[in-house]
């Protein structure tokens, strides 16, 4: 079936810049020259930009796209736009496909730790996660250490799961500390010289009250009393357990103004407690900057020998290996030289074709 026809699922990119949200964008666009019209994208009309905050209509909109859209409206949607497979990258699909269907599950964290989820979402991920996983023609992943977690949770055998690594879009790339963007962004946000900075949304897997736990033990230090935390990122989950005294907070920060931060940091501190791949982690190195991330899932798979690796849930170990990466500037520079060798591995044009592939598989 050399002409066959894509239905790409593009609802979650209206819903804000999250993981996923970026890994279809960048999907799609990576497709474009691979399918041209044959690719046909779909969104739910009741897709909107969410805010930390869920107001009643948000709350109606998710119904509708979880009950609806997703186990129904989306099949159908496919099969009007004459599409031979749809699928579906945000890990949300119909447990009863109406045609071939192809499921991107970025992770399980949702059923590995339920407690850190809204209710509704922990609910609706523990029936339907496991059944859509079971239904998919086929599974697409990031990494395998995900991909083993899919086995686990989902109970599918591992051949009927392909790793498709995610990439780095090209404009994540070394700036220049004396730029004229360099200047620009660090009077926009009023940065200091040197920072630490961390990245993602405000929501308790991101670990973020043992980053600020770990900084606050540093500035009891004389090598680091200096030291600042930056964090870029939008509200998410639980957010006001989230004390605000030892960090600056951003807000969500768009993509052309995250690259010259990572630039700008001294290090980038990602200690998540768990993620099925891990994109700020290959960002940061793509833009020069060295990277502490947990040793746990998938981060030291995407790491590759070229960040520090510390247990999440250690508080002075974190604080140790910030405080090296602080102080010791051989190894920042090996870190650094690491880091851009190693992001060069990560190609969104390499995502697409990898996933053409699987869809010719499918089709076939």
């Amino acid at each position: 079936m050399s002409e066959f026809r894509v239905a790409l699922d593009l609802t979650i990119t209206r819903l804000g810049r999250t993981g996923p949200a970026v890994y279809a964008e960048q999907l799609a666009a990576g497709l474009v020259p691979l399918l041209g019209h044959r690719l046909v994208s779909l969104a739910s009309r009741l897709a909107a930009p969410l805010g930390a905050r869920r107001s009643i209509g948000d709350r109606v909109r998710t119904l509708g796209r979880d009950v609806w859209w997703h186990q129904l409206g989306v099949s159908l949607a496919a099969r009007r736009a004459r599409g031979d497979l749809v699928h579906l990258p945000a890990g949300f699909g119909p447990v009863r496909p109406l045609l071939p269907m192809v499921v991107t599950i970025h992770d399980t964290i949702v059923l590995r730790f339920p407690e850190l989820f809204r209710p509704w979402h922990r609910h609706y991920s523990r029936i339907v996660l496991p059944r859509l996983a079971r239904s998919a023609t086929a599974v697409i992943t990031g990494s395998e250490a995900a991909r083993r977690d899919i086995v686990e949770h989902c109970g599918i055998a591992p051949d009927h799961i392909a790793v498709v690594p995610y990439g780095v879009d090209a404009g994540f790339a070394p700036t220049a500390a004396r730029s004229d963007e360099a200047r620009a962004i660090t009077a926009r946000y009023g940065l200091p010289t040197d920072f630490i900075l961390t990245v993602g949304a405000i929501e308790p897997r991101k670990n973020l009250h043992r980053i600020l736990d770990a900084v606050r033990v540093l500035r009891g230090r004389r090598a680091t009393a200096g030291i600042t935390l930056v964090h870029a990122g939008p509200e998410g989950w639980l957010v006001g357990n989230v004390s605000r005294e030892a960090a600056r907070f951003l807000g969500y920060v768009p993509a052309a103004d995250l690259r010259v931060l990572y630039g700008l940091a001294r290090a980038v501190v990602y200690p998540s407690l768990w993620e099925g791949f891990g994109l700020p982690v290959i960002e940061a190195m793509a833009c020069g900057c060295p990277v502490v991330t947990s040793g746990v899932s998938a981060l030291p798979e995407v790491a590759g020998g070229a960040a520090l690796l510390v247990d999440p849930t250690a508080t002075e170990e974190l604080a140790a290996a910030i405080e090296r990466v602080w102080t010791d500037d051989s190894l920042r520079s090996d870190l650094v030289a690491r880091g851009r060798t190693r992001a060069r591995a990560f190609t969104w044009e390499r995502t697409a074709r990898e996933t053409l592939a699987v869809y010719e598989r499918v089709v076939g």
